[in-house]
């Protein structure tokens, strides 16, 4: 099912016929993890961060920066990353491409500004139900469904959990 999937990603990115080009590469920082940000810039908020190793989509832009696609919906916008932390890859051509292997989890930490606790939600947006709660500081898997919401997983045995706001995990 990932083969078709992935498969229908490179379909759909290569059928794209805007004037910018969207590509495949995987996250390559000294760090271990880049910032996914706001605006193409140091100095914008971080969203969220990629593992050196993630499958990403970008699209290059002419400052050295890149603007980063979901990799379940290439059509949707993430934000941007910068573009020396990227190795671009043909995935069409590699025999084991690296969302073969594994789902592209990230790690992260919640954190509310005001509470001491977020609210885990059935679905990705204030509209479905709160399922439960997380506090403020608690390590959590997680992988982005869009750019306001993430799927929160167990950190230890990779159990879904919910969905909480992007805006509430670093």
């Amino acid at each position: 099912m990932k083969k078709i999937i992935l498969f229908l990603a490179i379909l759909f990115a290569s059928s794209i016929t805007c004037s910018a080009q969207l590509l495949s590469g995987v996250v390559n920082d000294p760090d271990g993890y880049t910032n996914i940000r706001t605006k193409p810039t140091t100095s914008a908020p971080v969203l969220f961060r990629y593992d050196s190793g993630d499958l990403i989509f970008y699209s290059p832009m002419k400052n050295g920066w890149s603007k980063v696609y979901e990799q379940d919906d290439v059509s949707t916008f993430l934000g941007y990353m910068s573009t020396s932390r990227i190795k671009r890859i043909n995935i069409s051509e590699m025999s084991d491409p690296p969302t073969e292997a594994r789902p592209t989890y990230r790690r992260g930490v919640i954190v509310d500004p005001v509470d001491s606790y977020v609210n885990i939600r059935k679905g990705p947006g204030t509209n479905y139900a709160i399922d439960g709660r997380l506090d403020v500081g608690e390590k959590v898997l997680y992988i982005p469904v869009n750019s306001n919401w993430v799927k929160i997983y167990n950190q230890y045995n990779k159990e879904f959990i919910g969905y909480v706001a992007r805006s509430r995990i670093r």
